[in-house]
């Protein structure tokens, strides 16, 4: 939980809290290591002293102890132990040669015999015995002793160590916090970097105010300003294209919605026109009837189609064989004006389920672009064969000049884009219809375009 809650704190808090913390955890670690190591050293330093001590009691008792008078001896150790300004004695003896008793004043302590150790401290470390030999004429030997009382001093080392900690853990306190600060000032230019990465994904680049000169900061800032004028030119440039290309849409949208509606008003246009010169015979006259429905109703379909993105899916109907008259009544009036012969191979015995309005479409700008750029005197072949399993092959061949390169790479699929209205539509609804198209096209000879377009379910009635 700790954990979670100090990763959920931001990083302009957590940097310098752990920079402070690091440095107040180093200055106390630092400071104890010191005190630790001086604190080991007290023992050696106690018996240091206990040999100064004895060297300056020896130099008091050497005459006294060759001459073995008890008495000055007795008297030289009671002033000895009367003066205790620096170390404290608790016990002072000299064993003399032969002696069964030896002469000691100060508190009652046990004896240390002779040939002991020269220094032995108390299991609590409070006290020591320090004693050392005194070598007298004739080979004979005495010893000298002392019991030194180190309490005074180690309450006064416990004392030192308590204030030197609290002084430490203020000290180390205060340049943690020193650190924090310098941290969190540190972080200022990342912070406002941060800030003005925030608003400038809002969409709003506002330039941060300039730093101290010749520093990484201010290098910092000026690239960061540099950019945020970029980004803000790049976002004006973005929507104006944005708008453009909305403009652009909708002139392409309305280009092919005309486009579209222009073939079949021309197909409707020659029905009434028929029914206008022989309307009294009753087969022109209801020909003429089914051709300007059909057209109307694919004129109603272009429109669905257009509202089709913003409303859903329109309803399908299958390829019938009066889809394949009507374009060869509603192109008749062009390949007659432009002297080209209209052929019509082949039948659709049953409807073929596919989507049937995309399918007229699609032929009926193919046809229109084979009489067009058909020569005079010419013939327009489209054949229609149904290939196992399921495939509705259409062709459209004609001779001429053959399809110019960029229309050609149009229909090929290696060019998105191109200048004819028509090959955009075919492009567009055979998509649609997860058809595929081939092209052989040779200048001078035939071009043959083949569309196959597999069978829909959803396009049986």
């Amino acid at each position: 939980m700790l954990r979670t809650a100090w990763n959920t704190l931001p990083i302009a808090l957590r940097l310098p809290l752990l920079a402070g913390l690091m440095v107040f955890a180093a200055a106390v670690t630092t400071t104890q290591v010191a005190t630790r190591a001086l604190e080991a050293e007290f023992p050696t330093d106690a018996a240091w002293l206990g040999e100064i001590y004895l060297d300056g009691l020896l130099a008091a008792l050497l005459e006294p102890v060759r001459q073995q008078d008890e008495a000055v001896i007795a008297a030289v150790l009671q002033r000895a132990l009367g003066f205790q300004a620096g170390i404290r004695e608790r016990r002072l003896i000299v064993l003399l040669p032969g002696a069964s008793q030896p002469i000691a004043v100060g508190a009652a302590e046990p004896v240390v015999p002779p040939g002991a150790a020269a220094w032995i401290p108390a299991e609590d470390g409070r006290t020591a015995w320090a004693q050392r030999p005194l070598a007298l004429p004739g080979g004979q030997v005495a010893t000298i002793a002392a019991q030194l009382d180190f309490t005074d001093s180690i309450a006064r080392r416990s004392r030192l160590r308590w204030l030197l900690l609290g002084l430490d853990v203020l000290l180390a306190a205060l340049a943690g916090g020193v650190a924090a600060l310098v941290t969190r000032r540190a972080l200022t230019p990342l912070l406002a970097i941060t800030s003005a990465l925030d608003h400038a994904g809002e969409g709003r680049f506002v330039p941060l105010p300039a730093a101290t000169p010749g520093t990484e900061a201010a290098r910092l800032v000026g690239a960061l300003n540099l950019m945020m004028a970029r980004l803000g030119e790049r976002e004006q440039l973005a929507a104006r294209l944005a708008e453009r290309e909305r403009a652009d849409q909708l002139g392409e949208l309305a280009a092919t919605v005309a486009h579209e509606v222009r073939n079949p008003l021309a197909g409707m246009l020659t029905a009434i026109g028929s029914a206008r010169h022989f309307g009294e015979d009753r087969a022109v006259r209801e020909e003429s009837l089914d051709l300007v429905e059909r057209g109307l109703r694919q004129v109603q379909r272009v429109v669905d189609s257009t509202l089709s993105s913003y409303r859903g899916t329109v309803e399908i109907r299958p390829l019938e064989q009066k889809d394949l008259e009507d374009l060869r009544r509603l192109l008749q009036p062009e390949a007659a004006r432009r002297g080209v012969v209209l052929d019509l191979l082949g039948r659709l015995e049953a409807p073929f389920p596919t989507d049937a309005i995309p399918v007229r479409q699609a032929l009926l700008n193919l046809l229109l672009n084979a009489v067009q750029a058909s020569p005079r005197g010419s013939t327009v072949r489209f054949s229609i064969a149904e290939e196992p399993p399921g495939i509705l092959r259409l062709e459209v061949a004609n001779t001429g000049p053959g399809l110019p390169e960029r229309q050609r790479r149009q229909l090929d699929g290696a060019d998105g884009a191109g200048p004819g209205l028509g090959l955009a539509v075919v492009m567009r609804e055979l998509a649609r219809l997860d058809g595929e198209i081939s092209v052989n096209s040779d200048p001078g000879g035939t071009t043959r375009v083949t569309l196959r377009l597999p069978a829909r379910a959803a396009a049986v009635p």
